[in-house]
């Protein structure tokens, strides 16, 4: 098991056993386990598990979204399935395996990333148009980061 994993495992653990309120305190409890985690590397943990900050009865304390595991596999799933991003500056052609562009094209429609205006699907391929052009390059570089998070698994 990777070290992120492991982290992880135990910072879902520690979540679900005990009221934590802020990072630093979920700091020391991984340190009391011998785990050292920066900040940094924690809010991305806990963002990449769809921790959420919430206000309860006795303040705030961090809570894992039931919802964001789904989110995460299905993220995964659909970063297998691409197989290439291209673009000409102003449209986006994203390559997938044959029969998977529809679902490929429902999760970037349906992640409401404020630069997609829209999608149109065939059999393996997505015309992804982009909302304003200038962001073109940004957008691709989302979309093969999408294609690389299946490396996680």
């Amino acid at each position: 098991m990777s070290d992120k994993r492991k982290r992880q495992l135990h910072i879902r653990t520690l979540l679900t056993q005990q009221v934590v309120s802020s990072q630093e305190q979920l700091v020391t409890l991984l340190a009391e386990l011998g785990i050292d985690v920066t900040q940094a590397t924690l809010s991305r943990d806990l963002r990449d598990m769809g921790v959420e900050r919430r206000r309860v009865e006795d303040g705030v304390r961090y809570v894992l979204d039931p919802k964001a595991r789904y989110l995460k596999m299905l993220r995964q799933v659909v970063g297998m399935e691409i197989q290439g991003v291209r673009h000409n500056g102003s449209l986006i052609v994203v390559r997938t395996l044959a029969g998977r562009a529809e679902g490929v094209a429902g999760f970037l429609d349906g992640r409401g990333h404020p630069n997609v205006l829209g999608t149109v699907a065939g059999d393996d391929t997505v015309l992804v148009v982009p909302a304003d052009i200038s962001h073109c390059d940004e957008l691709v570089a989302d979309i093969l980061e999408l294609a690389a998070s299946d490396k996680e698994l």
